[in-house]
């Protein structure tokens, strides 16, 4: 059975993207500063998302990514939108070793 076999069919709320990301060994604070300014000035930039919050990982599980973002968007052409658009793409990445992510639409109970 397929987790996304009726999505479609739902009366979505939002979708939201998760990434968890991996510096490289040679990223530097302010390496993941620019990195994560950058995050910050998206939606003024682009428009959308309705709420991006970001954070390095607490340190809780050694097998962790090192840092990770939560977007939250309207809808699917408004996440095309954000991904397409010049400002993300110029999202410095030159420290960033691997990259993860997700999105999954919420469906809000009545």
């Amino acid at each position: 059975m397929s987790i996304t076999a009726h999505w479609y069919d739902m009366e979505v709320d939002m979708l939201v993207h998760c990434l968890t990301l991996t510096f490289t060994e040679s990223a530097t604070t302010a390496d993941v500063e620019a990195f994560r300014d950058a995050i910050a000035r998206l939606p003024g930039q682009v428009g959308v998302p309705l709420r991006t919050r970001q954070g390095p990982d607490l340190g809780e599980r050694p097998t962790n990514a090192d840092y990770a973002v939560v977007s939250e968007f309207a809808s699917v052409e408004d996440f095309r939108t954000y991904l397409a658009h010049p400002a993300h793409l110029a999202v410095p990445r030159d420290h960033v070793r691997s990259v993860h992510s997700v999105q999954f639409h919420v469906v809000e109970p009545d």
